[in-house]
């Protein structure tokens, strides 16, 4: 989805939207329909430049107790989807696209369009799906302005209404929250008025009680109460294998060296207070093979005591393989060894030693006991007897 500049200077919002934007937006255009008609107005992707230029930080403040250990966790295998042309016709029907226009298919999925190329959906095999009306969506209009806006609380019953009877509501998909597109028409006393708006639903998801980052689903309403816009991220997964899970204290010292996007601040302490064990999907374009887990860390840049942007960055959660978790501690004790009664002036004395191990890991898993078989030679007199004989 994209901000447009009429007459102005756009808004942006959703920081979210932004990060996925990049990925998938050449894939996206292999599937756009094609239209003749010429369209001046400037586009610009949403974005967060600050997020993405600039500096890093390496300075880093929990500012909370590190979560409970988890021993494993469930990773996931991402499960593609295949539509098929009649899947196409259908999503038009959904949204009342007519009258049908132009079709386009091709190995990444396949769109549609109304005769005048202006309202179009995208069925993208990876997940994500889109709807635009473009004579509409990010577009003055004498419709989407604030005063025929509903308010956000009738904007999520109306957004889940239409999903729910559409059957393009996931199962465990859940409002999040609401947020705002604006337009702005830029004066010279910088009164700048809105233009035009909608008010945009958000949908998050929960795989096993863990949130899944980047996962995406939002339907823009306007100002006659229907949808104009909606984009959905939303993979198929099944699952793979419980794999063990790095330690919170692990994961804190890698972001460390990892270091934080602080944008152009200059590059100050980073405030963490919140860090929990979530899963991360990729955009929509780009080939998943499976869903991971990582611990997320969100907080906030202090510079010159001061808080200033709100910042985010993930550790991939797994183990390395073959990584042990901590390192086992081996205690060996010698062992006496009594010989009595000895008649025999050459023999060869072979004991079995159990010496105990302290376990402090999980993996590897030592052994509960060592077996050590050393090999004693006497020479004695016969008839006497030898106590207290020792191996090393």
């Amino acid at each position: 989805m994209e901000r447009r500049i009429i007459f102005g200077i756009v808004l942006i919002v959703g920081i979210v939207i932004a990060i996925s934007l990049v990925a998938w937006d050449y894939n996206r255009s292999i599937l756009l329909p094609s239209t003749n008609q010429s369209d001046q107005r400037i586009q610009v992707s949403a974005g967060y430049p600050d997020q993405v230029l600039g500096g890093l930080s390496h300075t880093m403040a929990l500012e909370k107790n590190l979560p409970n250990n988890v021993e494993k966790i469930m990773v996931y295998k991402s499960v593609p989807s295949h539509y098929t042309h009649q899947d196409i016709l259908s999503l038009a029907q959904k949204f009342n696209i007519t009258p049908i226009g132009k079709i386009k298919e091709s190995a990444e999925g396949s769109s549609i369009a109304s005769e005048d190329g202006k309202i179009y959906a995208i069925l993208h095999n990876s997940g994500f799906i889109e709807y635009t009306n473009s004579n509409r969506a990010d577009t003055v209009n004498p419709f989407d302005v604030p005063g025929n806006l509903p308010s956000d609380d009738e904007a999520v019953k109306i957004a889940t209404k239409f999903l729910k009877d559409r059957d393009l509501l996931p199962e465990g998909a859940s409002v999040i929250g609401t947020d705002h597109g604006k337009i702005y028409r830029a004066t010279e006393n910088r009164t700048n008025p809105v233009i035009w708006e909608d008010v945009q639903v958000w949908y998050g998801r929960n795989i096993s009680g863990h949130n899944v980052e980047g996962t995406q689903l939002m339907l823009a309403i306007g100002g006659r109460g229907d949808p104009i816009e909606f984009f959905t991220n939303w993979r198929n997964y099944q699952p793979y294998e419980e794999l063990p899970v790095k330690t919170p204290y692990q994961a804190f010292e890698e972001l460390k060296t990892k270091g934080v996007s602080v944008g152009m601040n200059t590059p100050g302490k980073v405030s963490i207070n919140n860090m929990y064990l979530a899963y991360h999907t990729k955009a929509g374009a780009d080939t998943e093979e499976y869903l991971e887990p990582i611990w997320m860390f969100k907080g906030n840049v202090i510079v010159n005591g001061n808080s200033t942007i709100p910042v985010e960055q993930y550790i991939p959660a797994l183990a390395v393989d073959g990584e042990p978790i901590a390192t086992p501690g081996v205690t060996l004790t010698p062992k006496n060894i009594s010989v009595t009664a000895i008649t025999t002036s050459s023999i060869s004395v072979t004991p079995i030693a159990t010496i105990p191990v302290n376990e402090t890991a999980t993996s590897p898993v030592p052994t509960d006991t060592v077996l050590i078989i050393p090999t004693a030679s006497l020479n004695v007199t016969p008839g006497m007897t030898s106590d207290n004989s020792t191996t090393n």
